[in-house]
């Protein structure tokens, strides 16, 4: 359980950090857009990789019954 606790802890961090490159994502241009785009090599876009990431946080905590308030 220790290290699913570790992976949890990590995929926040993931989390935070996918919200923060969002955030500089849509600071950008229209064109500065379509270039970090046509470089992702999924082609998805920092705001959809933050949504998923927090979708996936939500779901771990739910299933492993973390409430946040610690």
């Amino acid at each position: 359980m220790l290290e699913l606790q570790d992976f949890l802890y990590e995929l926040n961090k993931y989390m935070d950090q996918s919200s923060t490159l969002k955030d500089a994502f849509n600071r950008l241009t229209e064109t500065e857009k379509q270039l970090v785009l046509s470089q992702s090599p999924t082609h998805t876009s920092p705001v959809e990789l933050a949504e998923n990431a927090i979708k996936w946080h939500t779901a771990m905590q739910k299933e492993m019954g973390v409430t946040g308030e610690e």
